[in-house]
């Protein structure tokens, strides 16, 4: 393994260690690091962990709206889900990441990037001290 590697991976555990000594990450990091979470594990077709960044709210509505492609759970439908798109449109969805990020109290939105001006954020909740994301993941690009 080259050295740069190392030592990029030497230094971001350390920047994680001096984060957590530090008292840990703020709402916003956190926000955007579920936010991304989800939508790598919706590109791998991970719909157990995609589910995991919903709130038991969220989950029903994936399966209320899930039509023909309801599977027996929120992650086995959005593992169905996150199959339709394939070429282009899989590599654009592994692309989109958490933009902008506004907290009021227990709730946030966020904006899923790349987006148009247009584009509406998805909403984000506090559950029991964890963020969880409670709208739809929309993007409008």
């Amino acid at each position: 393994m080259p050295l740069k590697p190392i030592v990029a991976a030497v230094i971001a555990v350390a920047v994680s260690a001096f984060a957590i000594a530090c008292g840990g990450t703020s709402d916003s990091e956190k926000i955007t690091s579920l936010v991304n979470e989800y939508v790598a594990s919706f590109a791998a077709h991970d719909g157990k962990k995609a589910c995991a960044s919903l709130t038991p709210q969220a989950q029903r509505r994936v399966q209320l709206t899930a039509g023909i492609l309801r599977g027996s759970d929120c992650a086995a439908t959005l593992a169905a889900v996150s199959r339709l798109p394939t070429g282009d449109a899989a590599r654009r969805i592994a692309g989109f990441h958490a933009g902008k990020v506004v907290i009021d109290g227990n709730e946030a939105g966020v904006i899923i990037e790349p987006a148009a001006p247009t584009a509406k954020p998805t909403r984000v909740v506090k559950v029991n001290g964890k963020w969880l994301i409670d709208g739809s993941v929309t993007v409008s690009r």
